[in-house]
């Protein structure tokens, strides 16, 4: 038999083996992936509608103890009221009672009416005093309360209240019950509590609200979605306070069961196997309710169909023809080149953090290793060239201060101070002083990188220098918040772009002028602003500076032209991509100058 296959399989042409063979090795593949297809959704599936299930019951429990806090909160503010306690406390219950509207001309009754209508679902308050007071009994809905204290006490609400000493229960009163009501038109859920006193632990009345039923049941029927499912509510103490759809009754004794009860609330929020059912059970609070739903286990018949449908799909798909093959196979080559070449066209727009992740040992694989180490190396270079261009740009600072020899300026302007001293003119020596401190600040000790308080002081002794070439036409004011003195800052970044304004802004304005110099805390960068109120600047000025054009300019404009584009290109080292420096003039009106770094943390940048 076996033999004959094998020589009719031999007269196959290449593509009937090809097919041949293909199916021979899928097929098998595919009924295991298939199969492991199936269990993964459909664990997955299942463990998705538990959750989702849970998530259906914790939400109608957090809606309805939304209506149920808000009941509890509406009859603790009664308890609390010092008007009706002192109704409740009063000595004299004859003397009180000859009031006709005792409650309404001594308590805020038309308040809490008020209150009632504007909720919608408090349908009836009652408030049975225990001195003799007599008490207040109110419907919005045509129910009448029992008037009879006598009877009131008998029931068994009204001792499971006292026993609770101030404790809130909650019970369902079905229409046309007389258990709390002489006449009662609607299902209610009534919350029943007694007033207490805990100081003199005796207990003061006993409050009974009762509430729409109907609003509760709405909530749960958005949690019912299909046929047979079923929503039970009930209180913390395990009594039933409202049902909707199917529910099993065997569930219900379960559900109310000593042991079920007892459980830790936070213990609640499960889902448990029940005979035909699957139960969701969710309990937000110790005093809250308690909300189940029940749905059939054979309800999940449906998503079997669903799970199923999808790996019959694709079994029938590949093996359909052998091109589905052909396709995968194609797909698992080219799809890493693919990769390769997404990642080279990022790179080439500048991105150099690309990686490309390699899942094979072949040729492929070893082309995205080999991308993957020029990567890093090219962006090893870079970084390198980044701190080495750093390195340079220090240096020629550090030459630049060099040039000058500071004892030397230091020992002169020392000695033109107290010969200025001597002969008795004190502006003059005021003036060399402030010179010899602007020269200790730029040239001493070759820092590169200074504080914001240093930066202010060379600024502020370079505008006194100035003030005296200028006198009256210079008005300046530095005003830099303390909190961002000791930051620390590059050298020399403030102090050009002031100099520009003085040289450039001011020389040639024939006029009056200010110098503004401001610095502070914006958000999470530090600003400096230098405003000015000079001759201004042209556009295609500003561009100059930053192209560094000096052909046929002045010396002191081609110094300055240079250390402006100098402070930019220092800022760029330092803080990369995190600075913004912005130039913005016009002619006849000005200079303002903008410069933002990161704050850091108010200490070392």
């Amino acid at each position: 038999m076996l033999t004959k296959i094998r020589d009719y399989i031999s007269g196959f042409n290449i593509k009937k083996k090809i097919i041949f063979y293909s199916y021979l090795v899928i097929t098998p593949i595919l009924l295991i992936i298939s199969g492991i297809l199936f269990a993964n959704n459909y664990r997955k599936t299942l463990q998705k509608e538990i959750t989702n299930q849970i998530m259906l019951v914790k939400s109608v429990e957090d809606s309805l103890e939304v209506l149920q806090n808000d009941v509890t909160d509406f009859s603790t503010s009664i308890c609390v009221n010092y008007e009706i306690l002192r109704i409740l406390t009063a000595g004299d219950p004859i003397e009180m009672n000859r009031d006709s509207e005792l409650w309404k001309n001594q308590s805020p009754m038309s308040v809490l009416r008020d209150i009632m209508a504007l909720k919608g679902f408090i349908k009836s308050i009652a408030i049975y005093p225990e001195n003799g007071v007599i008490p207040y009994l109110g419907c919005s809905d045509a129910s009448a309360y029992e008037g009879d204290l006598e009877k009131v006490r008998a029931s068994k609400a009204y001792r499971e209240a006292v026993a609770g000493k101030g404790k809130a229960f909650w019970k369902r009163v079905p229409r046309n019950s007389k258990e709390i009501y002489q006449t009662n038109r609607g299902d209610k859920l009534v919350l029943y509590r007694e007033i207490y006193d805990l100081a003199l632990k005796t207990p003061l009345g006993y409050l009974v609200i009762g509430t729409d039923a109907d609003i509760y049941t709405n909530v749960c029927k958005n949690a019912v979605q299909q046929e047979k499912e079923g929503i039970l509510v009930l209180s913390p103490q395990g009594e039933e306070l409202l049902r909707y759809g199917e529910v099993n009754e065997e569930i219900v004794s379960y559900l109310q069961s000593k042991e079920m009860i007892s459980t830790d609330y936070r213990k609640r929020e499960s889902h448990v196997t029940y005979g035909a059912y699957h139960v969701y059970s969710s309990q937000n609070t110790k005093n809250g309710f308690i909300v189940c739903k029940m749905v059939p286990k054979d309800s999940f018949i449906s998503y079997w169909q669903a799970i199923a449908f999808q790996p019959l799909l694709l079994l029938l798909g590949f093996l359909g023809g052998l091109l589905p093959v052909l396709v995968f196979v194609s797909n698992i080559i080219s799809k890493p080149l693919r990769k390769v070449c997404e990642a080279m066209g990022m790179f080439k727009n500048g991105d150099f953090d690309q990686q490309v992740e390699v899942n094979t040992q072949d040729e492929v694989g070893e082309v995205a290793a080999c991308f993957n180490q020029m990567v890093l190396d090219i962006k090893s270079l870079i970084d390198n060239n980044y701190v080495m261009a750093l390195r340079e740009k220090e240096s020629e600072l550090m030459a630049l201060q060099a040039q000058i020899n500071p004892h030397f300026l230091y020992n002169t302007l020392d000695s033109l101070y107290w010969q200025a001293q001597n002969a008795g003119n004190e502006e003059i020596a005021e003036d060399i002083l402030a010179l010899s401190n602007l020269f200790r600040l730029v040239l001493g000790q070759g820092k590169g990188i200074i504080t914001v308080a240093d930066e202010k002081a060379l600024i502020t002794q370079y505008l006194q220098i100035q003030k005296m070439r200028f006198s009256k036409l210079l008005d300046y004011s530095i005003e830099i918040e303390e909190e961002i003195g000791n930051v620390e800052i590059p050298k020399l970044i403030l102090q050009p772009f002031v100099e520009n304004a003085v040289v450039h802004g001011f020389e040639n304005a024939g006029k009056a002028c200010c110098l503004t110099v401001k610095g502070y805390i914006k958000g999470n960068t530090i600003e400096f602003v230098i405003r000015d109120t000079g001759v201004g600047m042209t556009a295609e000025q500003i561009e100059e500076i930053w192209r560094g054009e000096t052909n046929n300019r002045q010396s002191s404009q081609k110094i300055g032209r240079y250390a402006i584009k100098n402070v930019r290109e220092r800022l760029q080292l330092r803080y990369r991509e995190e600075f913004r420096l912005v130039i913005e003039s016009e002619p006849g009106c000005g200079t303002v100058v903008t410069i933002q770094i990161p704050r850091g943390d108010l200490g070392v940048n």
